[in-house]
């Protein structure tokens, strides 16, 4: 909530609109910054429309974002990997304990723990049927 605060003009595009973005890329990172240099070194070539002070600050906040995505980034891959990680514990876990229910509820006449079973089976039926999507 903290970064968000400080962070108010973040936005969250959907898959269509990343797609129709003109993609800047390392490479085209440098096109701008020379274009903004050469913009700025020789402002009395740029109409008075065009806003080279607001074209400044993008260029510096695109360099500050940058920054930020560094520093970020293997937090977020550290977060990612723990996740996938005891994701793989967690369906160990749970495969071992699945085994230990189906044999108790074949020894056993509780019916809450059948139909539990029951459930269980269904789903991993359903999941073989129809795999996710990656």
């Amino acid at each position: 909530q903290s970064i968000k605060t400080k962070l108010p003009f973040l936005i969250n595009l959907n898959n269509e609109e990343r797609k129709k973005l003109r993609k800047m890329g390392a490479v085209r990172t440098s096109y701008v910054q020379d274009v903004y240099s050469a913009a700025a070194n020789n402002s009395s070539a740029i109409p008075s429309g065009f806003n080279l002070n607001e074209y400044g600050k993008d260029v510096q906040l695109m360099k500050d974002l940058t920054d930020i995505f560094a520093w970020l980034q293997p937090l977020f891959e550290g977060v990612d990997d723990t996740q996938k990680a005891l994701g793989n514990e967690l369906m160990k876990q749970s495969d071992e304990c699945y085994g230990y229910l189906k044999v108790a509820a074949k020894k056993s006449s509780n019916q809450n723990l059948n139909n539990a079973v029951k459930k269980i089976s269904d789903q991993l039926k359903q999941v073989k049927q129809n795999p996710p999507k990656p």
